[in-house]
């Protein structure tokens, strides 16, 4: 709370310069309203002034025309020594605000942009400081008056002096007593007993202690009485036998003083005492030589010791680790001396060894002279704001669902590493590892189990890097990791295939075993960048090439997949205008009865003319359109498209042929699905039973039951279902005769060497078998040598499609086959 100055204030201001002196003007009477601030421009107007006295403040700038600051500071002081003097001094003057500050100067403010808003605080301050002194000063007249009063009371008998007869009565008193008593004159006590005076707890002891002086003993005794006029008194007797020489009677002679503001005194300090016992923070007192003189009851239980233990010849050092030492014995000690206070973090020593973190003030008690009598300190345990303030940090480092370093704190590591590598001459490896197929058992198992696994994963992949390396978890199922020091790329190589090798054994997680392969890409410094972003750049590039090969593998960056990645994100912008551009057009490829030759069906295929790129393979942006999901949008137009045009190769004596429309895995994946492709068959007015819906292998296992319940929505339609890519996949027989299929596309890569590979011909003689005793078609793709052909016949597949009849081919060239009734002419061996 703001003490309040008595008004009207005079200042005296000293300043040449008018501007300044309208500045510091407004600040003052903005502060103080009502301040009167009075100028001077020369030493005679200013010599007047200060004789003429009644200030209560000078402000003076050092640099004056007519003399200096410390020249005016020295004639306020000798004229007016209690008068506040403030200093205006220019940056660099600091030697000479000290210098003021040694002949009396109360403060200085260091001119600058905003000195004179600093001004109102430090002025208010210092009136403070002179109204504590006025009242200080006041206390110590006060003091040395009654200091006076007391000396001449002594001369005088001051104390109480009294005579108890021997029947206890009193039979003298002096002038003091009588005041100490509250008593008027003598004739109001002399002859009367004290004891009804005295508090009821202490009656009995004044009658022993005057029982026993009278049987001949001394005595002593503090009581509290209540006065004549209903004052309470603490009064300290000491008393001696008094034996008349007339009759020998014996009567009580005693000195009593008033001891109230001594009781008054010690209760105060045993509250004080108690206060500071019962205060949960340290306290403690050393002397100027370091020794330690006080410490509470706090203190003593943080530090480990006694309440009685004599502390009296240990050095604050022993209390402070030695880390510490400097902070406060080397910088918080004479910060106090210098400026009455010292503020900053510390920590305890305890007799166990363990460090306490504190937040320390230290203050420097000092003597009239200057000169330090003691220090006394302030210290709170902070443990619990370290720790939260410890487990804040880990939480913006770390992830939180692993504990691994996050993106941040792990390109942080990449960059030291960086910056050592280029000290020491090594390489350092920046890798990404993603984890294959993770995405498939999140959605299938459930959050819990998927974030159980990760933390697997992580706990896995630590015990197969070494202690310089880092892990981390940038997000999701992605893992990072720094290869330090590494002397050649043959290491890093060998290490990797370490962390490859830790995904051979599987996962068990709560019920579940769980077999995970991962990608890894790789980028290493200085080959493929000298910067952590650079190399992680790199290192995503290498990843994606290494997940576009199937996973389970690592890749070296390489500068071509710097440009195919840049080739990639010219098509994938180049993909998001394709179709409003119309650049999408769709081939067919016919599809032929093994047994008549007869075309009985084909396949749509999209294809992409850039009008600058030419013709671009499907496999180059059919999986950028999956990641982007423009492949939702492009599939629609497809199926529209599609179902169109074999409306209208739907002529009267033209047999009706189906046509096959590949589904994505995001197009499946659509809850809408069933209603768009009725919408569109009602739009372009074709048959449900025309229209063959292809599915990958892959797609259909992602969530069997969510497959099972939407292939039986389609089939509902009147539309035939068949797996495309067939024994590329992962499932078995017990799904795929639970999945309403009508036909499996046996893939081009078993077909290619089915005459030449025993193996290829094993395996799709098995699949044709297995399709036929489960009532399913067969239709083999990528057929183009008449020796498939004919081992394709012996095995009594149903279709056929590939170049050995026609490449894909537009929709005007399928309608000349058509009108052509064009065939395939062969003989089936017997």
């Amino acid at each position: 709370m703001e003490k309040s100055h008595p008004l009207p204030l005079t200042c005296l201001l000293v300043d040449d310069n008018p501007d300044d002196r309208a500045l510091a003007t407004r600040a003052l009477q903005l502060e103080f309203p009502g301040m009167q601030v009075e100028f001077v421009t020369d030493m005679g107007e200013f010599m007047r002034r200060i004789e003429a006295g009644n200030l209560d403040l000078v402000i003076t700038d050092f640099h004056l025309r007519w003399t200096d600051g410390l020249n005016i500071l020295r004639l306020v002081k000798a004229a007016l020594p209690e008068c506040p003097v403030v200093m205006f001094t220019g940056t660099g003057s600091e030697e000479i605000a000290v210098e003021a500050m040694q002949a009396g100067l109360d403060d200085y403010v260091l001119k600058a942009p905003r000195h004179y808003a600093l001004l109102p605080t430090r002025i208010r301050s210092i009136l403070d400081r002179a109204e504590q002194r006025q009242l200080l000063h006041k206390a110590e007249n006060a003091l040395r008056e009654s200091e006076s009063r007391l000396r001449a009371i002594i001369d005088t008998e001051p104390e109480c002096v009294k005579i108890i007869g021997p029947d206890h009565r009193l039979q003298f008193m002096n002038a003091s007593g009588l005041t100490m008593i509250e008593a008027d004159s003598g004739e109001q006590v002399l002859g009367k007993k004290l004891l009804n005076m005295l508090l009821p707890e202490y009656r009995q002891a004044f009658k022993n202690l005057t029982s026993n002086v009278l049987a001949g003993n001394k005595g002593s005794l503090e009581f509290e009485i209540i006065g004549l006029k209903g004052h309470r008194r603490w009064l300290e007797t000491h008393a001696v036998p008094l034996v008349s020489e007339i009759d020998g009677s014996t009567s009580l002679l005693s000195i009593t003083r008033d001891i109230t503001e001594r009781k008054l005194a010690e209760s105060g300090r045993a509250q004080l005492a108690a206060i500071i016992n019962s205060a949960i923070d340290f306290i403690g007192v050393c002397g100027q030589d370091g020794k330690v003189s006080f410490v509470n009851q706090a203190g003593r239980n943080m530090l480990g010791i006694a309440m009685d233990e004599d502390l009296s010849t240990t050095h604050m050092q022993a209390y402070l680790p030695v880390w510490a030492e400097e902070r406060v014995i080397g910088h918080g000690i004479p910060t106090a001396i210098r400026e009455g206070m010292w503020y900053g973090e510390s920590a305890l020593l305890c007799r166990n060894g363990q460090e306490i973190p504190v937040s320390a003030v230290i203050v420097a008690h000092k003597l009239p002279d200057g000169s330090v009598d003691f220090f006394s300190t302030i210290m709170r345990d902070i443990s619990e704001r370290k720790l939260h303030e410890a487990q804040l940090l880990h939480l913006a480092t770390h992830d939180s669902l692993t504990g691994l370093p996050n993106r941040a704190l792990y390109t942080d590591r990449l960059e030291v590493a960086i910056l050592e590598a280029q000290r020491r001459g090594r390489l350092v490896a920046a890798m990404y590892l993603n984890l294959d197929r993770f995405k498939t058992i999140n959605d299938t198992l459930g959050h819990e189990i998927g974030n159980a696994l990760l933390q697997a994963v992580a706990e896995r992949l630590e015990q197969r890097i070494r202690d310089d390396d880092t892990l981390a978890r940038p997000g999701g199922d992605e893992f990072a990791l720094v290869f330090t020091d590494i002397e050649q790329l043959d290491d890093v190589s060998e290490l990797t295939q370490k962390v490859l090798h830790s995904f051979k054994v599987p996962f068990h997680i709560k019920e579940h075993e769980l077999f995970l392969t991962a990608s890894i890409g790789i980028a290493v410094y200085p080959h493929d960048d000298l910067t952590p972003g650079g190399l992680l750049k790199n290192a995503a590039i290498a990843l994606n090439r290494s997940k576009d090969m199937g996973g389970d593998a690592y890749q070296f960056y390489t500068a071509e997949m710097n440009a195919k990645a840049l080739q990639h994100l010219i098509l994938d912008n180049a993909l998001h205008h394709a179709l409003e551009r119309g650049e999408l057009q769709l081939y067919y490829q016919p599809q032929l009865d093994l047994v008549t030759g007869q075309v009985c069906g084909m396949e749509a295929l999209l294809r992409w003319q850039h009008p600058e790129l030419g013709m671009i393979s499907p496999a180059e942006f059919i999986p950028l359109a999956e990641k982007t999901g423009l492949i939702v949008p492009i599939g629609e137009w497809v199926l529209r498209t599609a179902c169109a045009q074999n409306q209208a190769w739907q002529l009267p004596g033209r047999p009706a042929l189906p046509i096959a429309v590949n589904l994505s895995g995001r197009q499946f994946a659509q809850h809408n699905l069933a209603q768009t492709i009725t919408r569109i068959l009602a739009q372009t007015g074709l048959a449900p039973d025309l229209l063959e819906l292809e599915i990958t292998e892959s797609t259909l296992i992602q969530d069997i039951q969510t497959s099972i319940s939407m292939l039986h929505e389609l089939n509902a339609l009147g539309i035939a279902i068949s797996i495309d890519d067939f024994g590329t996949g992962y499932s078995s027989l017990s799904y795929l005769k639970r999945f309403p299929i009508n036909a499996i596309k046996i893939d081009q890569s078993f077909v290619r060497d089915i005459h030449t590979d025993p193996n290829d011909a094993a395996i799709v003689s098995a699949i044709i078998a297995m399709a036929r005793s489960l009532g399913m078609k067969t239709i083999a793709e990528g057929v183009e040598t008449n020796e498939q052909l004919v081992f394709l016949q012996s095995r009594q597949c149903d279709l056929m499609q590939g170049y050995y009849f026609s490449r894909p081919v537009p929709a005007e060239v399928i309608t000349q086959m058509l009108n052509e009734d064009w065939c395939l002419s062969f003989v089936v061996n017997s």
